[in-house]
């Protein structure tokens, strides 16, 4: 093993040795003098950075089996490949520090939330000595500490660079008393000290003793002293003359200027401006601070304490007692009692745009009303409660007619049974309920308790049953229909306040309506008794559900059912009466008014206009030809189902006198309406203004031609007929009859017919191969196609830096694992360690312990024997 080969150099021990020779590391060294040992650190550092590099390379000379070359067949004299020669060990360890240095720091910090970062010049940076770092922190703290003055700076009267003696300035020379003046500033006199110091025979006298140099010391600082106080008196008396003339200035600048005299125009100074711009500023009133703005938690807590006095001065008033001053209350004086008790002097827009007592009128007044629904309800909830309250606070002194006394603060109803026994107990009129409304929101306001929004949710539902026992009495007048107005008001703005709670309450009405309807078709749909189509409750509701709930949503958790029950209603429904006549007509203008917005067609709304006019309109022309009449040929021909056309209970529908009909029509007239000539001609008036307001909002449709084109031909036949029964119909279905058909030719003219797309021929497509038959070489991937061989390509380095990463990820993992476990063996190591310290402590006292019991029986056994 010791010897070596031939070429070789040498064992690998001989080779190291030389090589530590070589390099100096070991050898004789040669001896230092003093002044080489008081060489600077810095070299030492040098030499010792170099010796460090000498012992890496001479290892990795030494050590081949830490390198792995790959040879190629074909290698060109003087070329280098990259990557020829690797060093698995020094990669590997070098990425193992660099995890250390990166990886481990993060894996320690995962579960810190801050961090601290050490600043200071060269923390990070090992190439710099400690000394250097001391010596830049250093000038770095001087420099910030030195004042920031910029040296262009023209207000600054210093100048930073000047010259200089013995480190001391040279412009302060102008201030020593020692200094000659200028040539240029000397008058030409020559003073007592100058002709001393400077003539012949001017020498200084005789040296002077330190308490002759101390004496003249203290003398110029008090000299100095009393001139400091002087002045400081001399500006205290000047300020005590401006008090004294304070109020003269005063008045001087408050009192009201004189009228000024007309004087000749002259050109304005603009230095005369700019003072008395400047004077202006200095006169203007200085801002005085007010209250702040309350918040609305402390605004619903004052309404609420208001209506609370309003109640208690209300009941001291009833029993005829005093208030705090020991004066009478006067009823007549106080506008408590009739606190919303005279009905508002609201527009008919406000009191009818729901529609509840004009649902069947023209369309044209349903578009404006719509349009101004959103604004009006939006100024109406953000103000109904303040107008309330400023209602009860206000006085007014103009004397009114006794009215019922009615109390300001009353319990929150959570249900119907005990709103209407809350309204009988105070003997509350129809015109009073909005007011009373308005106070129990405003005692209950969400702001005030926590558990008033729960009593507002089901006070909520009061309402709403409310809404319903109202309309749906045998007696309902106009003045019920103002009061669920003035409801719908509320209802809105609890509903927007409370969305969740307000859709059960409307979608449980709406389930309760269709079992009611599928009972009654299950009864009968012909039978009288059988309540298939909805009454005046019914339809109040519904017209409540269109203005409270978006109805254009493409899906909606209360609108979608009512659009489904509606058009089940227009469906399903049998007409066995005229009633059920304005009941349809009423639905229909509720589709109309719904779909505004998004235009969807409902069938079954035109299906009933087609049913309601072909019964309503004299039809009396000759049969077909193959027996039946023209209409019920139209009819099967576009798929519109008339179950009750022609039939014997709808033949009386048809109008066989001459009546004026009425523009308008309340939908009290729905539960009126009797047979009777007059209400025909309203209902067929009210038909033919839907079927024009259809045909205006569907107008967009690509199937408007198969729409309209029945009813059109209906209308025609219908208009033919009126000519001798009711000449007084005829200008209404006319006009409808003209719109129509205007409308159609529209469309006809603006529709194209669905044909294939009009495109050039397509040439034969001509693919490219895949690989040239000239130049093909199986062992290289090519290919002619540019676009996919870069999309190959791009695969290609997707999937290299793929398995990179998952490699490097899979190596990090490691790492960390590695460490975790090198963690806790040490940490299990300290722990055994420790515990066998304990343990060797507890096992050392024990036989300590042991010794002296043993001890103590030896003696105690001695000393029995003896």
């Amino acid at each position: 093993m010791a010897a070596s080969k031939k070429g070789t150099g040498g064992s690998q021990l001989a080779q190291l040795r030389s090589g530590l020779r070589a390099a100096g590391v070991t050898g004789p060294k040669p001896k230092k003098g003093k002044r080489q040992d008081a060489e600077d650190s810095r070299v030492g550092q040098y030499r010792a950075q170099q010796r460090r590099k000498r012992l890496e390379s001479l290892m990795t000379n030494l050590n081949t089996f830490d390198e792995r070359v790959s040879h190629s067949k074909n290698q060109a004299i003087g070329t280098k490949t990259k990557g020829a020669v690797g060093r698995p060990a020094d990669a590997k360890s070098a990425s193992l520090q660099q995890r250390r240095a990166k990886l481990l720091p993060e894996y320690d910090r995962r579960h810190k939330s801050s961090s601290f970062v050490d600043r200071r010049f060269g923390e990070y940076n090992p190439s710099i000595s400690l000394e250097d770092k001391m010596l830049k922190r250093f000038t770095e703290e001087r420099m910030n500490r030195a004042p920031k003055t910029s040296m262009f700076d023209l207000n600054d009267d210093d100048a930073e660079l000047g010259l200089t003696h013995f480190g001391q300035s040279l412009s302060g020379l102008d201030e020593m008393p020692d200094v000659l003046p200028d040539d240029d500033d000397d008058p030409g006199h020559i003073d007592a000290q100058v002709t001393n110091d400077e003539h012949f025979a001017g020498f200084d006298d005789a040296p002077r003793s330190k308490h002759e140099v101390m004496k003249d010391v203290i003398a110029k600082s008090k000299l100095a002293k009393y001139e400091r106080q002087k002045a400081k008196d001399a500006d205290e008396e000047l300020r005590m003359e401006l008090d004294e003339e304070l109020g003269d200035i005063r008045s001087l600048l408050f009192q009201r200027p004189e009228q000024p005299t007309e004087t000749p125009a002259s050109e304005p100074d603009k230095g005369d401006t700019y003072d008395a711009f400047v004077r202006e500023m200095a006169y203007e009133r200085r801002a005085k601070p007010q209250d702040r703005l309350k918040s609305a938690e402390e605004l619903a807590e004052e309404q609420a304490k208001r209506l609370q006095e309003a109640e208690s001065a209300r009941l001291r008033r009833m029993r005829g007692e005093e208030n705090d001053d020991g004066e009478p209350l006067l009823d007549y004086a106080m506008d408590d009692d009739d606190d919303g008790e005279k009905e508002p002097s609201e527009p008919r827009t406000m009191r009818s745009k729901f529609g509840l007592g004009q649902g069947l009128d023209q369309e044209d007044e349903d578009d404006e009303e719509m349009s101004l629904q959103d604004d009006e309800m939006g100024e109406r909830a953000d103000l109904s409660e303040q107008e309330d309250v400023d209602q009860a606070a206000n006085e007014v002194d103009t004397p009114k007619e006794p009215v019922p006394s009615l109390p300001f603060t009353f319990s929150c109803p959570s249900s119907h049974d005990a709103f209407l026994d809350l309204l009988d107990e105070h003997h509350i009129e129809p015109s009073q309920i909005h007011t009373v409304v308005s106070r129990i929101r405003t005692l209950h306001a969400p702001n005030l308790a926590e558990e008033n929004p729960v009593k507002l949710q089901r006070f909520l539902g009061a309402l709403v049953d409310h809404v319903l026992y109202r309309a749906g009495q045998q007696d309902t007048k106009a003045d019920d229909l103002r009061v669920i107005n003035d409801l719908v008001l509320h209802i809105y703005e609890l509903a927007r306040a409370y969305p969740l709670r307000a859709a059960e309450h409307f979608v449980a009405k709406i389930s309760l309506m269709q079992h009611n309807l599928m009972r009654g078709l299950a009864l009968g749909a012909l039978d009288p008794a059988a309540r298939t189509w909805p009454r005046l409750a019914e339809l109040a509701f519904l017209r409540m559900c269109t203005l409270l709930w978006p109805t254009s949503d493409k899906w909606h958790a209360v609108a979608t059912p009512m659009h489904l029950l509606m058009a089940q209603y227009l469906a399903h429904a049998r007409i066995r009466s005229l009633r059920d006549m304005a009941s349809g007509l009423y639905l229909c203008s509720l589709v109309s008014s719904a779909q505004r917005e998004s235009r969807r067609i409902v069938p079954e709304a035109l299906n009933a206009l087609f049913n309601i006019a072909a019964m309503l309109l004299p039809l009396h022309h000759g049969k077909s030809m193959h027996g039946r009449s023209p209409v019920k040929a139209l009819a099967e021909e576009f798929g519109i189902p008339t179950p009750d056309f022609e039939a014997p209970h709808t033949l009386p529908f048809t109008i066989q006198s001459d009546a004026v009909p009425r523009e308008k029509m309340s939908l009290l007239c729905v539960d009126s309406c009797s047979l009777s000539t007059q209400h025909q001609a309203d209902l067929l008036h009210m038909c033919a203004q839907l079927v024009q307001s259809l045909a205006h909002l569907y107008q967009p449709s690509p199937a408007y031609v198969e729409l309209f084109t029945p009813l059109l031909f209906l209308l025609e036949i219908g208009e033919a007929g009126l000519q001798d029964v009711a000449p007084s119909l005829v200008p209404c279905v006319h006009t409808a009859t003209t719109n129509i058909r205007n409308l159609l030719e529209r469309a006809y003219t603006t529709r194209r017919a669905l044909r294939l797309q009009a495109h050039r021929a397509l040439s034969i497509a001509s693919y490219a191969p895949k690989f040239d038959q000239q130049s093909f070489d199986p062992s290289r991937a090519t290919d002619p196609d540019t676009e996919r061989a870069q999309a190959a390509k791009l695969r290609a380095m997707l999937k290299k830096e793929r398995k990179g990463a998952i490699r490097e990820l899979r190596k990090d993992a490691q790492f960390l694992a590695e460490e975790r476990d090198q963690r806790r063996v040490a940490e299990d190591a300290a722990y055994k360690k420790k515990m066998d310290k304990i343990v060797g402590g507890i096992q050392e006292e024990r036989s300590e312990q042991k010794q002296l019991d043993r001890a103590k029986a030896l003696i105690k056994k001695r000393a029995g024997k003896k």
